[in-house]
């Protein structure tokens, strides 16, 4: 009887094998590409990561042959496929990387990094009108926010993105405006549309960029205390760049504020006097003799006063090699540069 039960749970414990290896063929037979698909999939994560290695290397070419290796056998590799774009971008080689980067928005529509990085070069190729479309749908773009403590905060990448979007719009209209040529009425209505996406866009990233270009297009504009104010908040942002200080300079001299035309064209060539820009920083002193020229004009006495002072504050600055350097371990000198902070304007833009 033992005898039996043991070859009929042997015959049983056959028959369920051969079942399941039947079963497992018929399978494979059934969903061979479903298998074949996996398989591939692996392989392409295989390529893929032999891509990142190169590139994080720099080894470009080879990065470029992983990564297209890699998305041949698993086609839905968005990753890999901005990775390339990005590459290409590098070589300016814009075709290719239009290509892969519309690719991977194929597989991922919400890939907003992606869709930003596409409507730059979509701009840098001079197909603004299909970039602002771009930078409109990550705008447009809804997503569900997910949270969790030290992990996932996808809220701030997408604020970011946001802005990132509205910055670089801003952007592409200044390029219209700048393309309207003589067309006055159509130019204007891009610088409109450009001040509203900066604007958007100060609000978010609070960045210099953001609020130097706000003050340029009100410059354009001829609005000139909202410029004023902007080039007053990028200079808060980033005191060190001669940019604002010039643009402010400029604006302070069209409004006859003649002294504080003069301490931003003075700080806008000294900026540029660290740097060694010797062409640019003649012209700043050249516009800035012809400005104190208006100031001595009225006789105002206490202004040259006030600005040997300032010149004795920096005395301990030097030139080497035709640039100017300035000691910062001085105390004199490390209140000359908080000096850059303070924007000429201030009572007048910002009500302080």
């Amino acid at each position: 009887m033992n005898k039996l039960k043991k070859i009929f749970q042997s015959t049983i414990a056959k028959v369920i094998s051969a079942v399941l290896v039947i079963g497992f063929l018929l399978s494979v037979f059934l969903f061979f590409d479903f298998y074949e698909r996996q398989i591939n999939k692996i392989r392409g994560f295989y390529w893929v990561h032999k891509g990142d290695v190169a590139l994080k290397k720099q080894d470009l070419q080879n990065a470029i042959y992983y990564y297209e290796e890699g998305i041949k056998l698993h086609p839905e590799h968005y990753r890999a496929m901005y990775n390339l774009a990005n590459i290409y971008v590098v070589y300016e080689d814009y075709y290719s990387a239009l290509k892969n980067y519309e690719k991977a928005l194929e597989v991922r529509p919400d890939y907003e990094v992606a869709r930003i990085d596409y409507a730059i070069i979509l701009s840098e190729t001079f197909k603004t009108d299909e970039a602002i479309n771009q930078y409109k749908k990550v705008i447009s773009n809804k997503p569900k926010f997910i949270k969790i403590p030290f992990l996932v905060d996808n809220k701030k990448s997408y604020t970011h993105n946001l802005g990132v979007a509205y910055y670089n719009m801003g952007l592409a209209y200044r390029t219209k405006s700048m393309l309207a040529g003589l067309n006055k009425s159509t130019r204007r209505q891009y610088l409109e549309k450009a001040s509203k996406s900066y604007k958007e866009a100060a609000e978010i990233l609070k960045s210099y960029n953001s609020n130097y270009n706000l003050g340029l297009i009100h410059q354009l504009l001829k609005n000139k205390n909202q410029a004023g104010y902007y080039y007053c908040k990028a200079i808060e942002k980033e005191p060190m760049q001669y940019e604002a200080h010039f643009n402010l300079a400029v604006l302070l001299n069209d409004m006859e504020e003649y002294e504080g035309a003069a301490q931003e064209f003075k700080k806008a060539g000294l900026l540029l006097d660290t740097i060694g820009d010797n062409i640019k920083t003649r012209y700043i002193y050249d516009i800035l003799s012809e400005v104190n020229q208006k100031i001595a004009i009225n006789h105002d006495n206490d202004y040259f006063k006030k600005l040997k002072e300032e010149e004795e504050k920096n005395s301990l600055a030097e030139y080497k090699a035709g640039k100017l350097v300035i000691d910062l371990s001085d105390k004199a000198n490390k209140e000359f540069i908080k000096s850059f902070s303070e924007c000429s304007g201030k009572a007048l833009f910002l009500g302080e």
